[in-house]
């Protein structure tokens, strides 16, 4: 029998695979290029935020694997769903697909808000 499709918004993103994700992704995306001298640093050991992107599982498989391709997206949404509070350029995130299996960790790259909507830009900053 199949099992009907999940909604990534239903997706629970503290799991092990996100932590063993976030700590590949820390390593390889150098966020402590002194870790000797200085000890961690707030970015390195807390981890962003993780997120899917749709409302079906398929639909978010289908953006991770065009963003994965083009090692850069691009999300739009109404700016009431922000309340004013937009990201900020640098700001890092895991993005999971469907299943909530974190694939890649991107950086806001450009955020601009146009009349009622707001586009966010990001690049791939490290992928598995």
């Amino acid at each position: 029998m199949e099992q009907p499709e999940a909604d990534p918004s239903d997706v629970a993103f503290d799991h092990e695979e996100l932590r063993v994700f976030w700590d590949l992704a820390r390593y390889h995306a150098k966020l402590n290029a002194a870790p000797t001298y200085f000890g961690p640093t707030t970015l390195e050991s807390v981890p962003p935020p993780a997120w899917a992107y749709g409302d079906s599982a398929g639909e978010s498989d289908a953006f991770v694997a065009q963003v994965l391709a083009d090692e850069e997206g691009r999300t739009s949404a109404p700016g009431d769903d922000y309340a004013g509070d937009y990201p900020e350029t640098g700001t890092l995130s895991i993005l999971c697909d469907g299943s909530g299996r974190p694939r890649a960790l991107v950086e806001v790259t450009d955020v601009t808000a146009t009349g009622d909507e707001v586009v966010e830009s990001f690049r791939v900053v490290y992928q598995p």
